[in-house]
């Protein structure tokens, strides 16, 4: 590794931070132009994005190229894309363009994938991370000559193309889990099936905010945290915390079949929503809601519903921001109108969500596994042992 070089992010890159247009002008939003949060970081190629811009829209913010490697500071620290055409993006991203003379954008990327420690040291927050452009653009990258470079590119390109496929199975599993839920019980606006119309607070039997006890990276029991739930509405338990047993009041714990409700993040994240599927309780933080349901009601059907295109539009549209965070607390969570089906609709949507959950965590498994080795490349790519 004699001829490998460690510098400085904004040594090799011009570093650039995102920015949000008014969003209050509708004339900035809804052309072709890809607007960028950290959901739609996808750890691949993007073109595609949830929300657009106008050209005057993105004319109020930044517009950055092909290859330009996006990487999340804000929040869920590290989480990363690679453009594959001009877009922008918002403040909770920073965006590298390298300097080809130096760096060969892909082995930027696959790099990149490996500073998420660097970050959470640089880290100013432990509630809510944020690495700012300065100490982000900072962060160190180790790099050989640049036909080194592509060479390791083209080795990795093949082994996250396993990766890739198996995670777009996964992906097929979640769209038949909304088809699921549109077949069985239709656009819930204007509810064609004519269900009772109640609010999700008629449908638990309790509710409670999470503790405020501070979690460390060792302890007894588990704490779930809001990166523990993802914005399709699934539980990631690959990256947790702890508190000790005498930290973990009952009133804190969750357990099997417990719906947990994300009540402060960014506005784009606010309100994710999943279902605690166990099997051994867990406790939750305090920017967590749980909510536990009744017997006669499934906690998947009042999630598959704040987890729908409907349900998102809802959260979005109720949250209040404070300081660039946004808010929905735990009665306001409780207000939310939606139809109620039978229970026995509720309880058969149930078996079917589960059923495709089985299917899909035997993918997740195998995914597990092509991480493991893709993760064995890079180890060896960036110490120059591949």
């Amino acid at each position: 590794m004699s001829d490998w070089v460690t510098a400085k992010l904004k040594d090799v890159a011009k570093v650039v931070t995102g920015k949000t247009p008014q969003t209050s002008n509708s004339e900035y939003y809804g052309g072709d132009i890809p607007f960028v949060s950290p959901a739609d970081l996808n750890e691949c190629f993007l073109s595609e994005t949830k929300t657009y811009l106008t050209s005057s829209g993105a004319d109020q913010v930044y517009r950055v190229p092909k290859n330009t490697v996006l990487v999340s500071c804000i929040g869920n620290l590290g989480k990363l894309a690679i453009t594959a055409k001009e877009v922008c993006f918002n403040q909770q991203i920073n965006g590298l363009i390298f300097d080809e003379q130096k760096i060969f954008p892909k082995y930027g990327f696959y790099f990149a994938q490996t500073i998420k420690p660097q970050l959470e040291k640089a880290s100013s927050s432990t509630t809510l991370p944020i690495v700012n452009k300065s100490k982000f653009s900072d962060l160190e990258i180790k790099y050989p000559p640049l036909e080194e470079q592509r060479r390791i590119a083209v080795i990795l390109d093949q082994a996250d193309e396993l990766r890739q496929k198996r995670q777009q199975a996964i992906e097929k599993l979640d769209q038949l889990l909304q088809a699921t839920f549109i077949d069985m019980f239709g656009d819930p606006v204007s509810n064609p099936k004519e269900w009772n119309v109640g609010c999700i607070g008629d449908m638990l039997e309790s509710v409670k905010y999470g503790s405020s006890d501070k979690a460390t990276l060792e302890g007894e029991i588990p704490i779930l945290r809001m990166n523990n739930l993802t914005y399709l509405g699934e539980m990631d338990l690959r990256d947790l915390k702890y508190i000790t047993k005498a930290q973990s009041d009952e009133k804190y714990l969750v357990k099997e079949g417990d719906i947990l409700f994300n009540r402060t993040n960014s506005k784009e994240l606010v309100g994710k929503t999943a279902v605690y599927v166990g099997p051994e309780p867990m406790a939750y933080a305090g920017y967590l809601v749980r909510g536990r349901t009744k017997g006669s009601c499934s906690p998947e059907y009042i999630s598959a519903f704040l987890n729908s295109p409907w349900g998102k539009e809802k959260l979005q549209s109720m949250c209040k921001s404070i300081v660039g965070m946004a808010n929905i607390n735990a009665k306001e969570f409780q207000s939310i109108v939606l139809p109620i089906p039978p229970e026995n609709e509720q309880m058969y949507f149930k078996t079917r969500v589960l059923a495709i959950r089985e299917k899909k965590q035997l993918l997740v498994n195998q995914l597990n596994i092509f991480e493991t080795l893709f993760k064995s490349l890079q180890n060896q790519a960036f110490s120059g042992t591949l």
